[in-house]
């Protein structure tokens, strides 16, 4: 019989864990691994798992590739502290890894609850993520910001839908665009070759980020809600070109210096 191991990173989420850890109680094995959360988090976890590692803050990517090291079962399912696994795919998982003929790994669709309301436009759902896979054919997409796993062989599709409860306010929202976009700063520099960011980067690209996400992709469905998000994504592209242009700038100075 096929067995599970659940996957989470976690620093400082003892406001929002709890919720997250009840809906995987079904699972063989929980694995928690703490970058030292110096608020309950850790406390809040061993209610539900002995399985608890922390390791200083080396990223996302590291955080994750330990927690797949320290999962001991052959089937792996990966959960953040802001999302909960609902009945329907608890239950679909379980069938899924218990099946003679299965895939490398399974998508899963991804529904976010946003100021009160679950957003099912604006591309933000369904938005699939690839978070059940065989331990042995599970490789990492080692990225600052937005990583994500990768497999080898075919995969395939859930249909249990993963809640995500993502942003607590607006606030919250510019609080992570922030931070986001300094993380995904370098690697913006690398895809773009180096490339200088002009003025009308930073006025058109933002204009064609929030037209695709309000009209073409129907966010004006999800509401006022729809709009926040369609407005806060033309931010998040604004802000890192901008961040682009000031940490090319500096790179630019920095080397004019050496050569005085």
């Amino acid at each position: 019989m096929s067995r599970i191991s659940v996957v989470m990173i976690v620093w400082n989420e003892a406001h929002r864990i709890e919720r997250a850890l009840k809906s995987i109680t079904w699972a063989n094995e929980i694995v928690i691994i703490d970058a030292f959360s110096t608020d309950e988090t850790v406390s809040i976890c061993r209610k539900y798992t002995d399985h608890i590692y922390q390791y200083p803050w080396e990223g996302f990517a590291k955080q994750r590739q330990r927690s797949i090291e320290h999962a001991i079962f052959p089937w792996i399912f990966s959960i953040d502290a802001d999302e909960v696994v609902s009945e329907d795919l608890k239950h679909e998982i379980l069938e899924t890894i218990h099946q003679e003929q299965v895939q490398s790994g399974y998508w899963v669709p991804r529904k976010t609850r946003y100021l009160g309301r679950w957003i099912e436009h604006s591309g933000w759902f369904p938005d699939y993520q690839l978070r059940l896979f065989q331990k042995s054919m599970v490789l990492l997409e080692p990225r600052l910001v937005h990583e994500g796993f990768s497999v080898r062989g075919e995969t395939g599709r859930l249909n249990g839908v993963l809640s995500h409860y993502s942003y607590d306010s607006i606030s919250h929202h510019i609080d992570k665009i922030n931070g986001y976009t300094t993380l995904d700063c370098p690697q913006k520099i690398v895809r773009r070759n180096n490339k200088p960011v002009r003025w009308y980067h930073l006025v058109f690209n933002p204009l064609s980020r929030f037209l695709r996400m309000y009209l073409v992709n129907r966010g004006y469905k999800d509401g006022f809600q729809g709009f926040i998000l369609a407005l806060l994504s033309a931010f998040y592209t604004q802000l890192l070109y901008a961040k682009v242009w000031g940490k090319m700038r500096a790179g630019s100075a920095d080397h004019s210096d050496q050569h005085r």
